[in-house]
């Protein structure tokens, strides 16, 4: 019925069916397709041989395919349907040479961060009923971006980040067994662009961007027992924007932006001596990745060179300080989310800078695989904050073109074994 060009409410009444439920259906084919609209899942279907498009469409009262006598053949289509399906196919087209990835990217930002704006298009679409794996839970009190999301003792800590008004020291803490949110001391330095790690019953907030955008050095200490901050030995140079992760004791944090450039270096922090080392740098300098620990590798996924969002994948190797190279993400990801959960990595938002969010992906190390996940939000979710705690997933915030204090729960669907049994 897509197909045929009919509307979601033809949809709906023609299958006694919710407009509501049609929307729900046509989110899960996009997933599954990878596709970004209705004509281009059209496509796509037209292209396998799935359908073969024949109806001018379905109106109301109209009857089925199935019902109608044999058709005769068919007329030529009229010039205005000609130019319509012509210019359809030239959408597509186009739409899909600009999402194609270039060796040297085109009509990019430069070295500066990238700005959130808001175009004039309808807010964020959100899961409908119980057709979602995704559930919504208690909103943040305070809606932002670019923040740090880390688990520290089954809570979750929201620090920092972009407000509407500038960047915040605010600290809020969600308990997601009684789902209620509760405020903590605030972060002594206001900053975006940021990330936490967490050792022990302590959250380590390196750098930062202030109000006016300028990348810091400060690294601050959140200790979750006693609700108090402390000063670290600071970067070794100013970064924000870049992607952390902890692994047996040390924080390591990748890329990022100085206020000129992305850059590629990798620094580890050892909190037994209190300093930071330099060690082998990615291949690309790259901001806005996300990173996550899995088994004896940290994955930096995606991120965004100034350029274009990226869809690169590497497996930093701590024990021999080296790099190995994933499969690539499905579509390019600035500013998302990355979380480690039952052995596969979730990569969470990301896009709308330039590339489209149509679904998530999760990583499977074992056959190095990306599959399509849905997400609750498409066009773009940037910079959510993104974390893992017992058998959810739990993503917060964001910019989607506006900032977002939703608070979206993702619980992937158990294995089931069955085992026959003989009498």
């Amino acid at each position: 019925m897509v197909a045929t060009g009919v509307t979601n409410r033809q949809a709906a009444h023609h299958l006694s069916i919710s407009v509501n439920t049609v929307k729900v259906h046509l989110r899960h084919i996009f997933t599954k397709l990878g596709a970004e609209s209705r004509t281009e899942a059209t496509m796509i279907a037209v292209r396998e041989g799935w359908i073969v498009v024949e109806d001018e469409g379905i109106a109301e009262g109209e009857t089925t395919q199935s019902e109608a006598p044999p058709a005769a053949p068919e007329p030529p289509l009229p010039w205005f349907k000609r130019v319509t399906l012509v210019t359809a196919v030239l959408i597509v087209t186009v739409g899909t040479a600009m999402m194609w990835p270039r060796n040297t990217p085109q009509g990019g930002t430069g070295s500066d961060l990238p700005l959130d704006q808001s175009p004039e298009r309808p807010g964020p679409i959100l899961p409908e009923g119980n057709e979602s794996s995704w559930h919504e839970r208690a909103h943040m009190p305070t809606r932002r971006a670019h923040m740090a999301l880390v688990v520290v003792d089954d809570q979750i800590l929201a620090i920092g980040g972009r407000t509407p008004e500038a960047a915040t020291g605010a600290v809020e803490a969600y308990d997601p067994e009684n789902d209620v949110w509760m405020p903590r001391r605030e972060k002594p330095t206001p900053v975006a662009y940021i990330a936490s790690a967490t050792i022990g019953t302590e959250a380590y907030v390196p750098g930062g961007c202030d109000a006016a955008s300028t990348p810091t050095r400060s690294v601050e200490v959140y200790e979750a027992h006693t609700d108090s901050w402390r000063q670290a030995s600071p970067l070794p140079e100013p970064r924000c924007a870049y992607a952390l992760a902890a692994w047996q004791g040390r924080v390591y944090l990748f890329g990022g932006w100085d206020g000129a450039q992305y850059v590629a270096t990798t620094y580890i922090y050892d909190p037994q001596t209190d300093t930071w080392t330099e060690t082998t740098p990615m291949e690309t300098g790259r901001g806005f990745a996300a990173a996550a620990t899995l088994g004896d590798r940290i994955y930096v996924v995606g991120g965004y060179d100034g350029e274009r969002e990226l869809t690169t994948c590497a497996a930093y190797d701590p024990t021999m300080e080296a790099w190995e190279q994933c499969t690539p993400l499905a579509i390019g990801r600035g500013g998302l989310g990355l979380a480690a959960l039952d052995g596969q990595l979730y990569a969470i938002g990301g896009g709308g800078w330039t590339s489209h969010l149509g679904f998530n992906e999760r990583y499977n190390p074992s056959d190095d695989t990306w599959r399509a996940v849905e997400t609750p939000l498409v066009e773009e979710w940037r910079s959510p904050g993104v974390v893992a705690v017992g058998a959810t997933i739990y993503a917060i915030g964001g910019w989607s073109n506006d900032y977002l204090s939703l608070n979206q729960a993702y619980e992937p669907l158990p294995f089931r074994i069955f085992i026959p049994v003989s009498h």
